[in-house]
């Protein structure tokens, strides 16, 4: 998809699943199970997405986020069920004609190991390296030294071994809120799902797309009280969910759902005075 100065396009870098309950928080199965059906050890299905977003006039090719990466250990993998037929990185970057070495800035939306696993892979002598070593990292101040000291609630969620490689790199650019990280970029910071979280959107002179990241994973989670458990503030989850779907609905902007197995990103309608879902869009 063209907006304004990009080419956006949608990466999965695997398949996955996790516990339905923790995925929908206080939404009772009844409800979600007949949106998405769990199996028997009640997981649900979902993808680690990222986007590659190239302005070919600045010569510039944008990762957002670098999903689970190669370095979970065997048993997070058979817990999470995690399945890379026919999807990966770099699988996803050779089809668009880009490799590794072409990514010149990596925007991280947080440090959540579904996110940022992929930061490091093993190098010579199996020592961690970064796995776009030629690219700038950026990510939200608050983020960063979250993920360095979470809380009790979230503390799983994070593998603080893979930080120190972009640490002592000199391919760290911390930000601190919203801001214009390029000319028709701008980031936009939520806070609900967890400290600094950072979802990138694309601007043309008509509409938007807006990489909704955790804040809006599924387009399930399009309804406002559907929030995900994993949230450290869910009541802000709920009005920053509210904010992002009013500015989409007003200019006709895209979503991009982080997780969503079903589909990429999606437009908004309104129904009975909510934004809600209207239609898939291919990325």
């Amino acid at each position: 998809m063209r907006v304004g100065r990009y080419e956006v396009a949608s990466l999965v870098d695997a398949r996955y699943a996790v516990d339905g309950g923790a995925l929908f928080g206080v939404v009772p199965r009844p409800l979600w199970e007949r949106q998405l059906a769990a199996d028997a050890r009640h997981r649900v299905p979902l993808v680690s997405r990222c986007l590659v977003a190239v302005d070919r006039d600045a010569g510039r090719v944008v990762l957002v986020d670098v999903g689970l990466g190669d370095r979970w250990d065997a048993r997070r993998l058979e817990r999470h069920a995690v399945d890379r037929a026919g999807v990966g990185l770099d699988a996803g970057l050779a089809r668009l004609g880009l490799g590794r070495d072409d990514v010149t800035d990596v925007l991280l939306t947080h440090l959540h190991l579904d996110h940022a696993g992929g930061l490091v892979r093993a190098g010579e002598g199996g020592a961690p390296q970064l796995a776009f070593p030629r690219a700038v990292h950026h990510l939200q101040r608050r983020a960063w030294h979250w993920a360095h000291s979470p809380s009790e609630k979230d503390a799983h969620g994070f593998l603080p071994e893979d930080f120190a490689p972009l640490e002592r790199s000199e391919h760290l650019h911390l930000v601190d809120g919203e801001l214009q990280l390029f000319p028709g970029l701008d980031l936009v910071v939520s806070e609900g799902h967890t400290a600094g979280l950072q979802l990138p959107r694309f601007e043309d002179e008509a509409s938007h797309l807006v990489f909704a990241g955790d804040l809006i994973p599924t387009h399930l989670h399009l309804r406002p009280a559907w929030i995900s458990a994993w949230d450290v503030q869910p009541l802000l989850t709920l009005e920053e969910k509210r904010v992002l779907m009013a500015e989409a609905l007003e200019d006709d902007g895209v979503v991009v759902f982080g997780h969503d197995a079903q589909m990429a990103a999606c437009r908004l309608q309104e129904a009975d005075g909510q934004p809600a879902f209207r239609e898939a869009v291919e990325l």
